[in-house]
């Protein structure tokens, strides 16, 4: 058997395989002795016929499973030989089928790319520092407050906060379609769920009354296709609803859970949330500039089969209800999939490599700990944690957030860092 290897690129590989006659004839021969075992034909037992008249028959499907058997063979003993681990399943092509000659053929397949050496020079990194205060706790009190609003119908003009309940029907760029009309809608004027101007229009108005509204999609909208467009609606207000808070009381500390404490053990787990959640958008702050200078210093050619595979997950991840399944996305939002899913291959390859380089191990009393934290959150801890030591894909994933973390560590000792104090509601708002 010969084997020829080109590299058109860093991550594709070409395999030129060339194998002798009699190889393919002796998984020929075999084939259709193997079939004439059994075969059945006209005028003879079962498994009786003359080889000649299976290799008539049968001659065909046999050569076809022979050269499936050769290929499969030699291309296993090929990449083993050139030490060539594919990420995806060869594509076949064949070169040369022709009776009484070689076969050859040439597999084409994705490969890791090599990462040699690894740049991080020069990088300067802002780190937000954020206390925790009093009017911190007041928001997210007040946060959970409105989860437990109540409405009361009221006999007056709409205002800020209120929810309103309408009828609406829309007009894009002139033209009218069914679905763009909408009965019983309801929405809370100042919670900015619709485009510009929507919620704005409709305050100052009452039960009964109809309003025009001319306005345009946002320039950045989410749909490219209606970004900038015209839109004219028309909305009839059929309720008014003013909004009642509940009071922070005993009873309402009670009903979140709290059986002792009062209001200030409610205050205090409130605090310990809100630290909690500080100390994990700045690791998210820092280790989001960490990686973009890792982008902007390290060109890397990644494989296609990985960004396919990356954007599907992506996909999944947004749309659950959708896996498996081609529902037609726009090619804006394709683009924006693939963009992201080639943004984190690249970047999961770079990390891996730069362990390696620093010689970073995952720390299994870390992996551990993660696990043990993920399983707090259950009923049942030590069940959650068995599940984790026999699911090795799911382990497999924790690890991975580990080393992540600890080249993060590792990244930020050679970094410039620059504390920057900001407030919590700016650092959420980023």
């Amino acid at each position: 058997m010969q084997v020829s290897v080109e590299s058109p690129n860093q991550v594709e590989r070409r395999l030129t395989i060339t194998v002798p006659v009699q190889e393919v004839e002796t998984a020929f021969d075999k084939r259709i002795h193997r079939i004439a075992q059994t075969a059945e034909l006209k005028g003879f037992r079962r498994g009786k016929a003359p080889l000649s008249f299976v290799k008539q028959r049968f001659g065909d499907e046999a050569r076809n499973e022979a050269l499936s058997e050769v290929i499969q063979a030699s291309l296993y003993e090929a990449l083993k030989k050139e030490k060539l681990n594919p990420i995806n399943t060869p594509q076949i092509e064949p070169k040369m089928l022709q009776p009484n000659q070689p076969l050859e053929y040439v597999a084409v397949f994705e490969v890791i790319p090599e990462i040699n050496s690894i740049q991080f020079e020069d990088v300067s990194v802002d780190k937000p520092v954020v206390n925790v205060g009093g009017a911190d706790i007041d928001d997210a009190l007040d946060r959970l407050r409105n989860q437990r609003v109540t409405w009361h119908q009221v006999d007056r003009a709409s205002q800020d906060k209120d929810q309103v309940l309408v009828n609406y029907s829309a007009i894009h760029e002139g033209n009218f379609e069914p679905e763009n009309k909408v009965k019983d809608f309801s929405i809370v004027l100042g919670s900015k769920r619709m485009i510009p101007g929507f919620e704005e229009g409709l305050l100052g108005t009452k039960a009964g009354e109809e309003k025009q509204l001319h306005l345009s999609f946002p320039q950045d909208f989410f749909m490219k296709e209606k970004a900038g467009a015209k839109v004219d609606f028309t909305v009839e207000i059929i309720k008014v609803l003013a909004p009642t808070l509940p009071v922070v009381d005993e009873a309402f500390v009670k009903a979140l859970g709290i059986v002792k404490g009062g209001v200030e053990e409610l205050r205090n787990e409130i605090k310990t949330n809100l630290d909690r959640e500080r100390d994990r958008l700045v690791r998210e702050r820092v280790k989001e500039q960490l990686f973009n200078k890792l982008l902007e210093q390290n060109s890397l050619e990644v494989p296609g089969s990985l960004i396919q595979g990356e954007a599907k997950r992506i996909h999944d991840e947004l749309h659950p209800h959708h896996q498996g399944h081609d529902h037609g996305h726009s090619h804006e939002e394709m683009e924006i999939f693939n963009d992201l899913a080639k943004k984190r291959v690249t970047l999961s390859l770079l990390i891996t490599a730069y362990a390696k380089k620093q010689a970073i191990m995952v720390d299994s009393a870390r992996v551990l700990a993660r696990i043990q934290e993920i399983a707090a959150s259950y009923e049942h801890p030590e069940e959650v944690i068995r599940w984790f030591s026999t699911n090795k894909e799911q382990k497999s994933a924790v690890e991975s957030q580990v080393l992540e973390d600890q080249v993060i560590e590792k990244l930020l000792q050679g970094a410039n860092v620059t504390e920057k104090a900001v407030t919590y509601q700016e650092l959420i708002a980023k």
